[in-house]
């Protein structure tokens, strides 16, 4: 069926042919990730940080998780387990999410697996309450889903792109996507996870710790000097704010589906574009709505919160570090 797909491909344009045919795929597949989550029985199915990984391995064909499928397609398994795990045998609470976080993090550390978004996969079933021990396989679709869909398209859009030298943004992502081997980070984030859950339990607002906001602390805490929102760190607030008011309306307007999905995603890439992040993990807060039981303004505003003291935390963490952060950012500079 990719064989459907070659015919937007040009001679001299087939860099932008093969983003353009990856922007469309993303949003198809979630939207099948979608429709098969309407029916009985499949609701676990639709794992928000899905968006995260079809969009970065679509568009990127050659970049670190589309080379990675079997990462992509058992790493979140392994740490939903463990998320499921800590949600029937502890109380929620501090050291509860502190826990799951820490489990999560040594599975993709200990198995070196590139794929970060998993980490969310382990944190979700907390944050939301899910006790169900037919999520991990009900995430195992998603990915195991879109692990074949990125193999298939490899080989349609590697070709295309060959001759297409990786450009100093996709060198940096392909680093920023690669585990750290330095342990250094684990403190900061462990005061991040420890504050930002402080606030969840002060407020009852579950929220503020989004499960992917966790993952883009890993990111930024384990990869400072080379992670590309770090000359920016007070915008992605501003994106995943907006990001979440779509979702939201997308969910209250039409109910959680097809259309909300398709909405949310489109209107996240664009976000994101005009922000001019790079950041997949930014995709799936638009998406969380559609999982909870009622959604409402106050998850955007949830987002908002957990967002900005990141981006606080990371401003003090980068205070910290001798000689700071590295304003002119290069693939050179990875040192973790």
């Amino acid at each position: 069926m990719f064989s459907l797909f070659r015919f937007p491909f040009q001679t001299g344009h087939s860099q932008s042919s093969v983003r353009f045919v990856a922007h469309l795929l993303t949003v198809g597949y979630l939207a099948v990730i979608s429709l098969v989550s309407s029916l009985p029985g499949a609701g676990l199915v639709f794992f928000p940080e899905l968006a995260a990984l079809a969009f970065d391995g679509f568009v990127r064909p050659r970049g670190t998780w589309a080379s990675v499928p079997g990462f992509v397609a058992f790493t979140p398994v392994l740490t939903a387990v463990a998320g499921v795990a800590v949600t029937n045998w502890m109380p929620f609470g501090v050291p509860a999410i502190l826990l799951v976080t820490l489990i999560c993090v040594l599975i993709v550390q200990l198995l070196r697996s590139p794929v970060a978004p998993a980490i969310s996969a382990g944190v979700l079933p907390l944050m939301t309450g899910l006790e169900s021990w037919w999520y991990p396989p009900a995430v195992l679709f998603g990915t195991g889903f879109l692990a074949l869909s990125l193999i298939g398209w490899k080989r349609i859009a590697i070709p295309q792109v060959a001759e297409s030298p990786a450009g100093v943004r996709d060198q940096i992502d392909d680093q920023m996507e690669r585990i750290p081997r330095r342990w250094n980070w684990i403190p900061m984030l462990i005061i991040f996870v420890c504050l930002i859950a402080g606030l969840v339990k002060v407020t009852g607002e579950r929220m503020i710790l989004f499960p992917p906001l966790v993952v883009i602390a890993f990111e930024m805490f384990a990869h400072p000097h080379i992670c590309p929102w770090v000359r920016r760190p007070a915008r992605f607030p501003v994106a995943t704010f907006l990001t979440a008011i779509v979702g939201v309306w997308a969910v209250l307007t039409f109910g959680s589906g097809v259309l909300a999905t398709v909405i949310s995603v489109v209107a996240g890439i664009l976000i994101l574009k005009i922000f001019d992040l790079h950041m997949p993990p930014a995709l799936a807060i638009g998406l969380i709505p559609q999982i909870l039981d009622e959604p409402g303004w106050n998850y955007s505003l949830s987002v908002l919160i957990g967002s900005t003291v990141l981006a606080v935390s990371f401003y003090i963490y980068r205070i910290l570090l001798r000689g700071g952060i590295q304003q002119n950012i290069s693939p050179r500079t990875e040192n973790t």
